[in-house]
């Protein structure tokens, strides 16, 4: 499995991340309202770690950091990796709450599902997310995803999506 270096779309620009990106991941993984149905913030002696999984993603793993195209400022992180179920491959994302509600984290999921279905050549796409986030919840129906079942992991509820 192959996933694109690049990705663009009307208002952002996805790359694989680099070393450059560390101050950014941080501060995201570390922000307790983007870790809010997540697990919560990362601790700090965590980060770095967890930053160096990222950076060193195995090729059948996409990692992409979405940049406002006009500002080259990154606001997002979309994964794109082998879900639990060992079958399917899930996207994920995280977006700096200053940018939440422009529909940026949208461009860029829609960006990286498009590329996995078209480019990549995957027959679906499948999302989890705390059933109670109905921000995330919104987010994927808004992509075409539906919902595919309901189960009880990390002490919650969670819901799966898939793409039709």
């Amino acid at each position: 499995m192959h996933f694109a270096d690049h990705i663009q779309t009307e208002r952002l620009s996805l790359s694989p991340m680099k070393k450059r990106d560390i101050w950014f991941f941080c501060r995201l993984v570390g922000n307790s309202n983007v870790r809010r149905y997540l697990g919560g913030p990362v601790h700090w002696k965590q980060r770095l770690p967890r930053f160096k999984r990222y950076l060193n993603a195995p090729s059948h793993v996409g990692v992409w950091v979405a940049r406002l195209t006009r500002f080259n400022q990154p606001i997002g992180l979309v994964e794109l990796g082998l879900h639990k179920n060992e079958r399917d491959y899930e996207v994920s994302y995280q977006f700096d709450p200053s940018y939440w509600g422009g529909g940026l984290a949208s461009e860029a999921v829609h960006a990286v599902i498009a590329h996995a279905l078209d480019e990549a050549g995957l027959e679906r796409i499948i999302s989890e997310t705390q059933s109670a986030n109905s921000a995330s919840c919104r987010l994927l129906k808004s992509q075409g995803m539906v919902e595919i079942e309901r189960l009880h992991r990390f002490g919650a509820e969670q819901t799966i999506f898939a793409t039709k």
